[in-house]
């Protein structure tokens, strides 16, 4: 479950999709990012942290989501870090997570771990011999945040940037989620865990990978654009979208409802380009 991609820095994986959260252990302590969908699998987070002599303190959210959020609370003996839109998006999709789960909206809120310190724009988190920074890469959803590691060169993607799966525009914005992903092909990142799927090493493999997921949005746009041109529109449209000119050779079909995953993000494109008719 555990995986050591850079010294001093963890990929854990959890259930959903291959989801990827993040341990990372400097000096001063150590820092959890993310905590899954399943108490489980923040509470194995937690118990690792604490076999490597330190306490679950720290915790960072990418964004509000369930898969990142619902696992966490065994991870938030501490402070618990995020952008000051996600206290906001959790408690918009809490709605759903306590009819889903029969509970009190009231009573489960009660027990996620919710951010007790937020930004707006960045904040780095010091841990001795290496420094977490965290800034804002909406667009998967408005309060989304990577996290780079300068002395690794290492990016935590959050669900701005997944490799397992084709971009999630999840309650986002397909064009703030492009902008996003332009803005992450200019760094230097040699090593990149994302959200979802592999681990990516190499500038010009984690480049060409960013690079792709734009491209891909850009593409899908086009396409939407061009059909709505022509009369198309709804599954008609949604059909000639294809996803094996536009992602067969990059990602399995067969894996994590890849066909559905790609229709629903194609949807959400179509959605944009009706609203601003």
């Amino acid at each position: 479950m555990f995986a050591e991609i850079a010294a001093g820095v963890f990929s854990a994986e959890h259930q959903v999709a291959e989801g990827k959260n993040a341990l990372v252990f400097g000096r001063r302590g150590a820092l959890a990012i993310d905590g899954g969908t399943h108490e489980k699998e923040g509470q194995a987070m937690a118990d690792f942290i604490r076999a490597k002599g330190f306490e679950p303190d720290r915790l960072a959210l990418t964004h509000g989501h369930g898969d990142h959020v619902l696992g966490a609370k065994p991870l938030a003996a501490g402070e618990v870090y995020a952008h000051a839109k996600t206290p906001g998006v959790i408690r918009r999709h809490a709605v759903s997570w306590a009819e889903r789960q029969e509970r009190d909206l009231a009573d489960l809120i009660g027990e996620l771990a919710m951010p007790t310190i937020t930004y707006t724009r960045e904040l780095c988190i010091d841990l001795g011999d290496l420094s977490v920074r965290f800034f804002p890469t909406p667009g998967h959803s408005e309060d989304g945040v990577s996290a780079y590691i300068q002395e690794h060169k290492l990016l935590i993607g959050g669900d701005a940037v997944v490799t397992g799966i084709v971009p999630a525009i999840g309650d986002g914005d397909s064009r703030v989620l492009e902008a996003s992903l332009r803005v992450l092909a200019e760094m230097e990142i040699e090593v990149l865990l994302p959200g979802h799927g592999p681990v990516v090493y190499g500038v010009r493999e984690t480049r060409g990978w960013i690079e792709w997921e734009a491209d891909y949005l850009a593409a899908a746009r086009q396409r939407v654009r061009r059909l709505l041109g022509e009369g198309l529109d709804g599954d008609a449209l949604l059909h000639e979208v294809s996803f094996d000119e536009l992602v067969a050779g990059r990602l399995s079909a067969e894996k994590h409802g890849m066909h559905k995953r790609h229709r629903a993000t194609v949807a959400v494109i179509l959605a944009e380009e009706q609203q601003k008719d």
